[in-house]
């Protein structure tokens, strides 16, 4: 339970601070440390409100003064990975601890809240037969069983104090997980890939190369090498994926392995819908560059779609057409909306040999999107509170299928924060209309 009274004080500060430090979740990256201590002292001596990405930037990470902010996203992605770390020092390592440091999403002064710690279950009450005098025989062969039993139990501590000491994740998370988090099938992670084109000079002559536009070498040469008088080319390619939903598949992967279990990632043209059905998947696209999604998603309430002005939409089937575009992309940042969506779909069902399987489908308006939808399913704090709000519709825990909608700020391409904006549970009902086009 969370509270707000006693307030925390400085020493309980800096002894949670102490803690992080030299926890083993923190123990490989110092500059995540040299961070977390450096903001963690601004707040404690007053100073917390003067933090900023420039000031963070030259001081911790040594960067020259003259640096461009906008050019230079370090800070930003330092800080995120600091949240991540944080929340799974605390759900893994240290759940108990009854002071938690965090970070706002979008800031960087940090807070402390106090936690009380659920009390321990009562320990099971062993029956142990009397033991009675045998003879002599059996006398003789007590000692060298209780030897036998020794040696077995210290065989059994040795080969199995990695798999007691190894950090796990939080309940919930194998709770809302289910079936993905059993290590006994491979997990199947599917990515969807775009159509894009490559620009560089070097392309064999064939019949997709086509010759680049007049003036794209200003947005080619800046990070790129390109001799003086070479032209540019393009050609299509089948198998781009972009960075978030890369980033999507290293969170899901890394918690699979947390897990104890294997997975398997495969481009969407080896792993279609087909393939996921029936078995433990992960996929993730949307609607607008996935045919696997669209046709999973295909009897669910939610989905992702473009409107008529060709903006990124959640559209709601069980609304009328016209008035289904529940959660549009807010168009007011450049290059890119400010606001997006992420969608993150879980469909349970038994296979037909009766043995219960879920597929995930992680998907997005752009970027930002699809990488929200996959950290939400991936963090116990999000979970929990998902949890709640079910507990509070009168479920008593996560059900078998069920969608979230996942409202998120950006700048540029890369996600800054992101927070729980709406979700449905179930199928859709029969008279909800067209399932092909939420936009007809």
């Amino acid at each position: 339970m969370v509270t707000s009274e006693p307030p925390v004080s400085e020493s309980e500060k800096r002894e949670a601070l102490e803690a992080a430090l030299n926890s083993r979740t923190f123990a490989r990256s110092a500059q995540l440390r040299a961070l977390l201590r450096y903001i963690c002292e601004r707040e404690l001596t007053g100073h917390g409100e003067e933090l900023s990405e420039y000031q963070i930037a030259v001081e911790v990470l040594g960067r020259r003064k003259d640096f461009s902010l906008t050019d230079d996203s370090s800070v930003r992605n330092r800080a995120y990975e600091l949240r991540q770390r944080l929340e799974k020092y605390y759900s893994t390592e240290n759940p108990g601890a009854a002071i938690q440091i965090r970070i706002p999403r979008g800031g960087y002064v940090p807070y402390y809240t106090r936690h009380q710690a659920e009390p321990p279950a009562p320990h099971a009450q062993l029956e142990v037969a009397p033991l009675s005098l045998a003879p002599a025989a059996g006398r003789r062969r007590f000692p060298m069983a209780m030897a036998a039993l020794l040696a077995a139990g210290i065989g059994l501590g040795a080969a199995g104090g990695w798999y007691f000491t190894r950090q796990r994740p939080a309940a919930i998370l194998r709770e809302a997980w289910g079936p993905l988090a059993e290590p006994g099938d491979e997990l199947i992670i599917s990515i969807a890939t775009n159509l894009h084109m490559v620009v560089r000079p070097h392309i064999v002559e064939h019949s997709w190369r086509l010759p680049a536009p007049d003036g794209i070498e200003s947005l080619y040469r800046p990070n790129r090498p390109m001799a003086s008088g070479e032209r540019l080319y393009m050609e299509p390619v089948q198998l781009s994926v972009p960075l978030s939903e890369l980033t999507a598949a290293a969170m899901v992967s890394n918690v699979r392995l947390e897990f104890g279990g294997t997975y398997q990632i495969l481009p969407e043209s080896e792993a279609p819908a087909a393939a996921l059905r029936g078995r433990n998947s992960l996929l993730i696209g949307s609607g607008t560059n996935s045919e696997a999604a669209r046709a999973l998603l295909r009897d669910l309430p939610l989905t992702i779609d473009y409107t008529d002005t060709d903006q990124f939409a959640v559209y709601d089937r069980r609304k009328p057409a016209g008035q289904n575009a529940s959660f549009v992309a807010n168009p007011v940042g450049t290059p890119v909306p400010s606001v997006l969506y992420g969608l993150l779909s879980v469909i349970t069902s038994a296979n037909s040999s009766g043995k219960v399987t879920r597929t995930v489908v992680v998907s997005g308006e752009g970027q930002a999107g699809v990488q929200a939808a996959a950290e939400f399913f991936c963090s116990a704090q999000s979970l929990r509170e998902l949890k709640s709000r079910f507990r509070a519709a009168g479920m008593r825990g996560f059900p078998p299928v069920y969608q979230v909608v996942v409202r998120c700020k950006t700048s540029g391409v890369r996600l800054i924060s992101y927070e729980y904006a709406g979700g449905a549970v179930g199928f859709v009902p029969q008279a909800a209309g067209s399932k092909e086009s939420p936009k007809q």
